[in-house]
């Protein structure tokens, strides 16, 4: 099963690289976009990367500091702990990371042909009852909170991105 899991999420991957790389991004990782999506709109330091991600703080400060090298993000000292850095996406990470939302429907597309809308539907059903499962289960309930910040998020990155059309 996980096998056949990691073979279909290649044309997630495949897909998207096409389309980011038509639209003029290269130099990326799959791991620069995991890391920005959990970015706070404030900002958020190394250590709650970290937790969130599930990886070591080592591995988020490297990936932290090829994102700064590319400009998707910068640092600053944090307000309230000076031993702490503040990791905030620039308007370039908020344009990349708005073009990477635009690839879901591109993939969409691709799923949708090989597989059929009904099909297409009836998988994406399977797996939010999958992601939802284990999502529940490692936290109780997503909390509207939550959701809220995400709704913060998103406008932040139309925001940051208004002067700076999305490529077609």
């Amino acid at each position: 099963m996980g096998r056949l899991l990691s073979r279909a999420f290649r044309i997630v991957v495949d897909v998207s690289s096409q389309k980011l790389t038509e639209s003029g991004y290269e130099s990326y990782r799959l791991g620069h976009l995991v890391l920005m999506v959990h970015i706070d709109l404030e900002g958020s330091t190394i250590n709650e990367l970290a937790a969130v991600l599930g990886i070591t703080k080592q591995a988020v400060s490297k990936i932290v500091k090829e994102l700064q090298e590319q400009g998707y993000v910068e640092t600053e000292k944090h307000p309230d702990d000076a031993r702490s850095v503040l990791v905030k996406i620039t308007n370039k990470g908020a344009r990349f990371t708005l073009e990477w939302q635009s690839c879901t429907k591109v993939v969409d597309q691709k799923f949708e042909e090989i597989l059929g809308s009904e099909r297409l539907e009836l998988l994406k059903d399977i797996l939010l009852d999958l992601a939802d499962y284990h999502e529940n289960k490692i936290k109780e309930e997503l909390t509207e909170a939550s959701e809220g910040r995400r709704t913060q998020w998103l406008e932040m990155l139309q925001q940051k991105t208004a002067n700076y059309p999305l490529k077609k």
